[in-house]
């Protein structure tokens, strides 16, 4: 029995707290971490998304994938087939269809997918990523509305979708794609031929092109109030499913994993562990982004967003083990008095007594229920009486 069994009960939680195979393996129900902080672009080209689509059915062409651009400020898409999806592709399709109309973008925004693993300044973040998967969404929504049961022929109507997609007004903005990129919108043959030409002739090209800049001016004076509107009405719903949650440096973590499938290995992510680590805490990049270090290896490895990141619990002293999920699991052998990989329980601060308890006394010297000769005299300095036997031994890593 326990003399004093609050004091035990805080020891048991806090010990079941730090279990390392729990902490890895079992998911969390507390809100995501992180309040909403969206890309907020200025201009044109300044922040570019990119994202691979696909696998898709093989055309006739021989494509599979689809390569996606999005100028997050104008809305405006680059919409490219591809037959594989590697960097190398991306990168010429960056030079072809990037950089060679529009100039080199400040900031390339992309998931962690592995044709774009290099260098990364801010590592997997959903919220930042949302609009490329939206965009392509829309994308593979207008493909199965064109392709029907000629699946092969998908790529043939991507310049229709995209055209679509430029001259559409969109919500944030308020004005399409192709009017805050050209100052103008993109006309089809029956606007030639159903709108009337009320269109004058600029008197000179300088007068022109403050026409034209001074239009524009207003335009993204008007996109950036609309967007921070937009953003505002956002974060109000984001925010509501999550909660904030910071890290010093020198804090101990668990990060969240993203395990990919790989069927030649016979590995599945469904049965991976949900969380690595633990890693510590060296560097605070923002509000948002934490730079870790592995506490075994003093590995870096990389900057990572809050939402993946967990408290890890430590026991005693605060430190940690190595260890894998095997050996946390691994059974102790009763019969063995002592392994290489245990330690006793009084090496963590457990006050109990190994060793036969007190005898209770005799039903005949009991006088009353409470009576002074049914009190049990404790001659030893331990709280706690176990049963006989050896003493309780606990795997570590």
């Amino acid at each position: 029995y326990w003399t004093d069994s609050l004091e035990f009960i805080g020891l048991e939680k806090k010990y079941v707290l730090s279990c390392v195979a729990c902490q890895l393996t079992k998911p969390t129900n507390r809100k995501p971490a992180s309040y909403m902080q969206p890309v907020v672009a200025s201009y044109p080209w300044e922040f570019v998304g990119v994202d691979f689509v696909g696998p898709l059915p093989r055309s006739t062409h021989g494509n599979e994938y689809i390569l996606v651009f999005i100028d997050y400020f104008t809305r405006w898409v680059e919409i490219c087939p591809v037959r594989e999806a590697t960097a190398g592709v991306a990168a010429h399709k960056f030079i072809s269809e990037v950089f060679a109309r529009h100039g080199a973008p400040k900031y390339l925004v992309s998931d962690r997918g592995v044709q774009f693993a290099s260098v990364f300044s801010f590592f997997f973040n959903q919220c930042l990523h949302r609009w490329n998967e939206r965009v392509n969404r829309m994308i593979k929504t207008a493909i199965w509305a064109y392709v029907e049961s000629r699946q092969k022929e998908w790529d043939l109507h991507l310049p229709h979708i995209s055209f679509a997609l430029r001259t559409a007004p969109h919500q944030s903005t308020g004005e399409t794609p192709a009017f805050l990129l050209y100052g103008r919108d993109l006309n089809t043959p029956l606007d030639l031929w159903m709108q009337p030409d009320t269109l004058c002739a600029p008197e000179s090209m300088e007068s022109y092109k403050s026409e034209l800049t001074s239009s524009l001016q207003d335009a993204y004076d008007h996109v950036r109030e609309a967007m921070a509107s937009s953003h505002d009405t956002q974060k109000k719903h984001y925010n509501k499913k999550r909660c904030h949650a910071t890290f010093n440096v020198g804090d101990l973590v668990r990060l969240r994993s993203h395990p990919r499938s790989n069927a030649a290995a016979g590995f599945a992510p469904k049965l991976a562990p949900v969380f690595k680590g633990s890693y510590r805490v060296i560097q605070v990049m923002s509000d948002l982004d934490y730079r870790l270090v592995d506490i075994f290896s003093d590995e870096d490895i990389g900057v990572h967003h809050v939402s993946n990141l967990l408290p890890f619990k430590t026991w005693g002293d605060g430190t940690v083990a190595p260890h894998t999920i095997a050996h946390c699991m691994t059974d102790v052998d009763p019969a063995t008095s002592e392994t290489e990989e245990t330690e006793e329980l009084e090496e963590y601060g457990f006050d109990f007594l190994f060793g036969d308890p007190p005898s209770a006394p005799s039903v005949d010297s009991i006088v009353t229920p409470f009576g002074p000769s049914d009190s049990v005299s404790h001659s030893h300095t331990s709280r706690y009486f176990l049963r006989p036997g050896n003493k309780p031994q606990v795997a570590l890593g």
